[in-house]
Formats: structure tokens, sequence, C-alpha cells
């Protein structure tokens, strides 16, 4: 298995997060960008203009270390520690909202690259790596850490069961099942474009997503 099929979502899930700050304090600010389906409040909106943003302190991001059972490994940084909102621009429609605490984290996997908003999900508040946003591949992978201002791009995953063909399912599990909650109702973001094989499953964790999405990272007020 080659070193970039190695998981996102164990580098992520895994316990044994380092309470290393990384940076000196300073407001920072991460922001994703895509153009996909999601639904607030009940409301669908198809190829809508979605932003989600995360506020919170260099002085919070932490690095990990971790090694799966299975021997997988992972390493980076996260940050949990911070405020999370979503904006919809949908024709003339523009909808905030905001998201309740302790759902939404950051993470940057440097030794597999990945990145993006991850999420603590369902009854038992489990990680799920790549819902709503993680990105792999194009320059994503050129990301330095979590305290350095700059714009990335990748492909966008928003995968209930990243990664999935890894986990042999080669299929995202149904995310109206995981709903984030927000000031405005239970947001769902979907992944309706990616690639798969004869099988019809997807057939790579990296390049099986055919959206992709910009990630930024902004340092200061």
């Amino acid at each position: 298995m080659s070193t970039r099929q190695k998981i996102l979502c164990a580098a992520v899930a895994a316990a044994g997060w380092l309470a290393v700050g990384m940076a000196a304090a300073a407001p920072v600010t991460y922001t994703t960008f895509v153009v996909t389906d999601v639904s607030l409040g009940g409301r669908f909106f198809h190829n809508a203009s979605v932003y989600l943003k995360f506020v919170g302190d260099t002085a919070d991001v932490q690095a990990f270390n971790v090694t799966a059972s299975d021997g997988k490994s992972g390493s980076g940084w996260q940050i949990t520690k911070g405020t999370a909102s979503v904006e919809i621009i949908s024709g003339r429609r523009v909808i905030r909202a905001n998201f309740l605490p302790d759902q939404i984290l950051v993470a940057f996997d440097s030794e597999n690259g990945g990145a993006g908003f991850s999420s603590l999900v369902g009854s038992d508040h489990h990680v799920e790596a790549g819902y709503p946003l993680g990105m792999t591949g194009t320059t994503i992978w050129s990301l330095p850490d979590l305290v350095t201002t700059g714009v990335w791009s990748g492909h966008a995953w928003s995968c209930i069961g990243y990664p999935p063909a890894l986990r042999g399912t080669g299929r995202c599990g149904d995310p109206a099942a995981y709903p984030l909650h927000t000031d405005h109702g239970p947001f769902v973001i979907h992944m309706p474009y990616f690639a798969t094989n004869a099988a019809g499953t997807i057939f790579d964790d990296f390049e099986g997503a055919l959206n992709d999405a910009l990630f930024s990272v902004l340092v200061g007020p």
C-alpha cells in the first residue's frame, strides 16, 4: 500500500493528540469553498456556492502523531477549539448559519497529504475525517501547516466513511444520517461528483472525487 493511500481518517480519528501549541497566539481563520449540493433546515440547494469557516487561535493548533491498530500511521496538525459557520449562496439567496459547538475541527495530515474540515457526529461522537469537506491532491499536498497564510486547492470529499476504497466498500455513507447541527436547523452536504470503476464503486481514495475545492488559511485579525 502506498503512502498516499494511508488514510486521513485514521490520523484524525485515532486517540493520542499531542497538546502542543504550534505558534504564538494569533487569530486564525480557515475557509473552504466548494460548489455542491447541500441542505439546511430541510431546504435543498443544488450546485450552491458553499463556504465553510472556522475561526480560532494559532495557540490552539496541536500536533498529532498516531499509529492505528493496523499499523497505518498519520501525523500533522489539528485545531478543535473555535467557532464554525457556513454560508450558502444559491441564486440570489444567501443563507448563513452557525454550527453548534463541538462538531467541527480543522485537520492537516502532513504525512498522508490531506486537509480540510472534519466533524464529530453520531451518538458515539465519532470523527468523520472526510466530512463535511476533506481535500486531497492538486496543491493541498504543498500545504505547510495550519498557521501559514495562503490558499490551496484539492479534490473535494464530503464522504461519510472516508476512505471508501481502502475500507472495502467503495461507497460513502448517507450524510442525511449524520446531520450537523446549526442555529438554522440540520446541515447536510452531499458529494454528487465522483468516479467509479466497472463495479460501480469509487475506485480511488484520492483521485476518485471529481469536484474540487479551495482551502484558505488567514493568520491575523
